[in-house]
């Protein structure tokens, strides 16, 4: 019998960069924000994401959205993604 165990961790990324996801593995964004650096954080939608990433895939930020005309600074943009991984 085996047992899947699910993790939770963050990373963060520059917007119009890529996170690939590990073999052996499924990510889902959880929650998602983005930052100028500053400290605050603004909430965007999951819709900007698929629901889940296979092994290999690529989770792709976007380089521009319309919550960014929020942040003070619009250069240097990063995305913090809350991601659950899952063991296939």
């Amino acid at each position: 019998m085996a047992f899947s165990q699910d993790t939770s961790f963050v990373k963060s990324a520059y917007g119009g960069s890529s996170l690939t996801v590990p073999e052996g593995v499924r990510w889902s964004i959880e929650k998602a924000f983005i930052n100028s650096g500053d400290g605050y954080n603004i909430l965007i939608s999951k819709g900007n994401f698929k629901p889940v990433y296979e092994p290999g895939e690529k989770i792709q930020t976007p380089y521009y959205m319309a919550e960014m005309e929020l942040l003070d600074k619009k250069d240097g943009v990063f995305y913090i993604l809350y991601i659950r991984q899952q063991k296939q």
